[in-house]
């Protein structure tokens, strides 16, 4: 099997996941809420020592935010991967940054105290197709 890899939106930075992914969570915190501008962010956990960046690592900045840090791409502004002290060794890749999404489900929501109320209503939201963006009455 084919490593996982990613990248930034403008891809100054690239990298591979050199294990297998440990688990897929939907974090409702309020803190991931602001820094993915959406109601969750959805991450790849795995061990911190097998993220490869393969390009561009001096374009990663980092943000301190709490117990964790935040990296993201310094030219574009992609958030790319966070790691926690209270999960020391391991990290999280937005998920949206992987280069295939094939096959990848999350499998736990946490901090779900935090969650919006209609995310669990989701399949419920009348859905458009592709490019219509304008609210329907």
């Amino acid at each position: 099997m084919e490593k996982p890899k990613g990248s930034c939106t403008c891809d100054a930075i690239q990298y591979q996941l050199n294990s297998e992914i440990l688990n897929i969570v939907n974090c409702h915190c309020d803190m991931c809420k602001k820094h993915s501008g959406s109601p969750f962010s959805t991450y790849a956990v795995f061990p911190f020592k097998d993220l490869e960046i393969t390009k561009g690592a001096d374009h990663i900045s980092e943000y301190s935010a709490g117990t964790g840090k935040k990296r993201f791409c310094k030219n574009c502004g992609t958030p790319l991967f966070n790691t926690s002290e209270n999960h020391p060794g391991t990290c999280m890749v937005y998920l949206g940054t992987l280069s295939s999404l094939e096959g990848i489900t999350p499998k736990v929501n946490i901090w779900c105290e935090s969650q919006l109320q209609w995310v669990g209503n989701i399949s419920e939201i009348k859905s458009l197709p592709l490019g219509i963006t304008r609210r329907s009455t």
